[in-house]
């Protein structure tokens, strides 16, 4: 789910209310952490700690502030050990001991997290933060009931604890239970409106909501742009706009490891790396915004001309970075997804600033000024729901990168077993009750075909049993749905041979799967819906050629799947001359071909770079 640019407020207690030290390091130690000076927090407490003699108060406190510094900047182990020795100088903490209960939660210590915040509620059992964190503890290992009463119990405890309020919704949402999601997120909205995590989730869920509610959505995008205007000083580019070569392109992102963006982006990067006169033309910057440093990460950095690590950064450092770095356009690929800087863009550091790639809608801020589009995702008539200009590439907004070590291409099932398997690969939460309700009228009529769901969140128990209820509500026989959890790379993409359809949800369709799909030769039936989101499947299908698989209407979706779902031999050996031909059509086509994208792309850079030039004229 969603979160704001700066990583969320850890939920341990910093010790900024304790009455001030006369130690002036203590003092100016607390004045450098309100300023989330990490560095500087370390040195003074350090200093405070080392010269505090027979002064337990201020040592106590200094090394508290200490280790919350070094959580801060993701040292949890030093921070651990900190408030492990804090608890056996100074036993029976509530405070300690729901941070260490944090912090082993950050470590994935679960279990031992959840005794020491179990310890923590025995001692005090009003101390609505330990609540709290136990909720994170449970949600981690997937008992989202026992996450649920934690997170209750702390805003029984104080009413107007917005914070437990969000992360309920967080785990609502998780368990697909979308509705109820929303009413939590209002109620924590109803006492922090302007909360930028809060707000960022509250967006990112409407997708999921069916039918999508545009007017509820641009309500809390806009309430995002007042809220980070209201926050953030803007400090606006002070860089010469003129045309030149190379332009200098800054790239933010949370997301340069190994997650759906990687598909997106490191073909884009390579086909610049490769080619001299791409080369020439852009000087790449990359802003990397997650601690997460895998294979994926290093493949990235070689692409790029310089790497900057910034998740430590504050906003006014990082836009202070990427002005001297003398940044012509800055690209956002995050949007309202987690780990977003959007508040670093509201200060407009770079003269000219794009969303692209990793969102599907408007940014809610005035200070970036394109968004990356495709003449099908975003229609001429929905140009209105943008705060930026819609700047339109010329097939599609993306490009998939091509799945490495595939198997061969498969026959379908169908083929064989004379019946129809539908497949869904996507997230839990994506399937909402109308996605169900279309599935159950495509079996109902259908008596043979099955359904085959493949999703990680059914590795959890209790998500499981949760979504199998669901199932049983929507009318629709377990007997016939076959549940897989998640499995590597390798053993997903050979999954493929299991299924000879696609069915996509909506709202919310799929994107990297629809693709891969493709590739491994299986169609995905898609029903469009509204907004850049909506017509992801419907840009997909157009660009693959295959625009019969595009349904508009839920009677037009069904339909489609009950026509291929009793088809005969002939039909279905269409269908299998489909998946023979189906890898080497789009290899050539929009979805996958990057050199043809790349180029599009840096035309489009040198294109908004000299509009924005003549406008300074």
């Amino acid at each position: 789910m969603a979160t704001s640019g700066k990583k969320p407020h850890p939920m341990f207690a910093a010790g900024l209310m304790n009455q001030m030290s006369a130690t002036m390091y203590f003092a100016k130690a607390q004045q450098a952490y309100a300023a989330n000076q990490w560095q500087q927090v370390k040195t003074l407490a350090q200093s405070a700690i080392s010269i505090s003699g027979k002064d337990k108060s201020t040592r106590y406190s200094a090394q508290n502030l200490l280790a919350a510094a070094f959580f801060k900047m993701n040292q949890i182990e030093s921070a651990l050990g900190i408030w492990l020795d804090l608890n056996t100088n100074l036993p029976n903490n509530e405070q300690t001991l729901s941070n260490i209960g944090y912090a082993l939660t950050e470590l994935k210590r679960y279990e031992e997290a959840i005794q020491y915040l179990k310890q923590t509620i025995k001692l005090a059992p009003q101390y609505a933060m330990a609540h709290l964190n136990l909720g994170t503890a449970y949600s981690k290992i997937g008992n989202t009931e026992q996450a649920k009463l934690s997170y209750l119990q702390a805003t029984k405890i104080n009413p107007h604890y917005a914070k437990a309020k969000f992360f309920l919704g967080d785990v609502l949402q998780e368990e697909g239970l979308v509705e109820e999601a929303l009413t939590a997120y209002e109620q924590g909205l109803a006492i922090e409106p302007y909360d930028l995590v809060c707000l960022n989730n509250m967006i990112f869920v409407q997708h999921a909501l069916y039918p999508f509610d545009m007017n509820r959505y641009m309500k809390y995008v806009r309430q995002f742009g007042v809220a980070v205007a209201q926050q953030t000083p803007a400090v606006l580019s002070t860089k010469n706009v003129e045309p030149h070569a190379p332009l200098r392109i800054g790239i933010v992102s949370a997301d340069f490891c190994q997650h759906i963006v990687y598909y997106f982006i490191e073909n884009v990067l390579a086909q610049i790396k490769q080619n001299e006169q791409h080369r020439s033309r852009l000087t790449l910057v990359a802003y990397a915004n997650q601690s997460i440093h895998d294979t994926a990460t290093e493949q990235l950095r070689h692409h790029f001309d310089v790497w900057r690590q910034v998740d430590m950064l504050s906003d006014a450092s990082l836009a202070e970075q990427i002005s001297q770095d003398n940044i012509d356009i800055l690209i956002d690929l995050s949007g309202h997804t987690k780990g977003n800087r959007l508040p670093v863009f509201a200060r407009k550091p770079a003269p000219l600033q794009i969303s692209w790639l990793g969102y599907w809608g408007s940014t809610g801020l005035t200070s970036i000024d394109y968004v990356l589009a495709d003449p099908i995702c975003v229609p001429v008539d929905e140009e209105h729901l943008f705060l930026e200009k819609i700047w339109r590439l010329p097939h599609l907004r993306y490009c998939v990168s091509i799945p490495t070590d595939t198997p061969a291409v498969s026959p379908p099932p169908c083929t064989q077993n004379q019946h129809i398997v539908f497949g869904c690969y996507q997230f839990v939460r994506k399937i909402n009750n109308g996605v169900l309700s279309c599935w159950s009228n495509i079996l109902m009529a259908c008596p043979l075909a099955r359904l085959r769901i493949q999703s990680f969140s059914l590795d959890k128990p209790e998500l499981r049993e949760q979504f199998i209820q669901r199932l049983i509500e929507a009318g629709i026989d377990q007997e016939r749905v076959e549940l897989i959890g998640g499995m590597s790379t390798a053993d997903y993409l050979k999954s493929y041979a299991e299924v000879d359809i696609l069915l996509d949800t909506f709202p919310y369709p799929g994107g990297t799967t629809t693709a891969q799909a493709l590739w491994m030769g299986v169609p995905t039936l898609t029903l469009a819906t509204q907004g850049m989101l909506g017509r992801q499947g419907q840009a997909l299908m157009l660009n693959a050629g295959l625009p019969d698989w595009v349904a508009h209407t839920e009677d037009e979706y069904v339909k489609k799947a009950i026509n291929w779902a009793s088809a005969d031999q002939n039909k279905r050996q269409e269908l299998a001359n489909l998946r023979a031909s189906l890898r080497e059509t789009v290899a050539q086509s929009p979805v996958f071909n990057a050199k043809e994208f790349t180029s599009n792309f840096v035309e489009a850079m040198y294109a908004m770079w000299n509009e924005r030039c003549e406008k300074t004229k």
